[in-house]
């Protein structure tokens, strides 16, 4: 996608990550298989049930989904784990080594385990495996790896594939099309798919909020009509936040809020990989605490500037270089 797609800058360019979540498990949840199907590469693959991952009994650490499913005649969990970005505090290889063997335990059957990256710049770096090699103690991991920006969008759209065309925008476009058109295309193939009318409304909405990865809100909101918007469950969860300034307002806010958590994490894993992790990480209450979206937007442009750790404390301290 990278290739193909132009990226915009959004104002409100992530929702927190954990509405993310929210919304791909649902999407999982509704049709999953569409997406274990296109995951394991075989048509002969079916969803027995979906199971929960966030029961107080089973301390899952925040797995996404694990699927009960048959697989070319065998019964296997299939594990998806979704990450807008790379995986900053823990490395992927241990995280999936960990659902593995909590899975293992837990089901006693095998485990397919799969990782899919939303944002371009995602999951360039994940070996897809653990690896142990300590002499007489040798373990491997193995897991598929799958960026979302690698996988050719129009061959989803083609296929009618319900349960995928809600990532379908995050995908590599046409080579003829830009990032705007390319949204627009998604969105109209996606009216077109057979569902209740109940349930068109949160079906664009879920694409609404997944494209938002890589989308600015106002282009999504061009081509996804606010009235739909207005009529999903997804609106509704804002509302029982307690967002009562408006649904546009609310909408934005959460996004907003989104795209600062996303731009602080961006500063932090460009500091650690030129600085010490642990000295990088005393900076995040300081960042947190900046006021405007615009000045965090100029600190991330700062972080290539800076010469050392201790120069771009400094200027967050004092706000040197940061235009109000």
């Amino acid at each position: 996608m990278e290739e193909n797609i132009e990226q915009p800058e959004s104002d409100a360019s992530d929702f927190p990550s954990g509405r993310y979540d929210t919304v791909a498990k649902n999407v999982i949840r509704g049709d999953p298989n569409d997406l274990i199907r296109f995951s394991l590469d075989t048509q002969d693959a079916e969803v027995i049930r979906v199971l929960e991952t966030e029961q107080p009994t089973v301390n899952w650490y925040r797995a996404d989904s694990f699927l009960h499913a048959k697989v070319r005649g065998k019964e296997v969990i299939v594990h998806l784990e979704l990450q807008t970005h790379d995986s900053r505090q823990i490395p992927m290889p241990r995280r999936v080594a960990g659902y593995v063997g909590l899975g293992i335990r837990t089901f006693g059957m095998p485990i397919y385990s799969h990782v899919i990256y939303f944002h371009p710049d995602a999951g360039l770096n994940d070996p897809g495996e653990y690896v142990q090699d300590g002499p007489g103690y040798e373990i491997t991991i193995k897991y598929k790896v799958i960026r979302l920006c690698e996988i050719e969008g129009q061959d989803i759209l083609d296929a009618k594939l319900k349960g995928l065309i809600p990532f379908a925008p995050l995908m590599k476009p046409p080579e003829e099309m830009g990032s705007k058109e390319w949204l627009r295309h998604c969105v109209e193939v996606a009216e077109t798919i057979p569902m209740d009318m109940a349930d068109k409304p949160n079906y664009l909405a879920s694409m609404a909020i997944l494209c938002n990865v890589i989308f600015n809100f106002d282009d999504i909101r061009e081509i996804i009509p606010e009235e739909i918007l207005m009529q999903s469950d997804v609106v509704q969860y804002f509302k029982k936040l307690g967002i009562e300034q408006g649904i546009e307002q609310g909408i934005e806010q959460g996004i907003e809020q989104g795209a600062r958590e996303s731009i602080i994490e961006g500063i932090l894993e460009a500091l650690e990989v030129r600085f010490s992790a642990k000295d990088v990480e005393k900076l995040k209450p300081m960042l947190e605490s900046v006021e405007t979206l615009q000045r965090l937007k100029q600190l991330r442009r700062e972080v290539l500037r800076t010469y050392s750790l201790e120069t771009f404390a400094q200027m967050l301290e004092n706000g040197s270089g940061i235009e109000p």
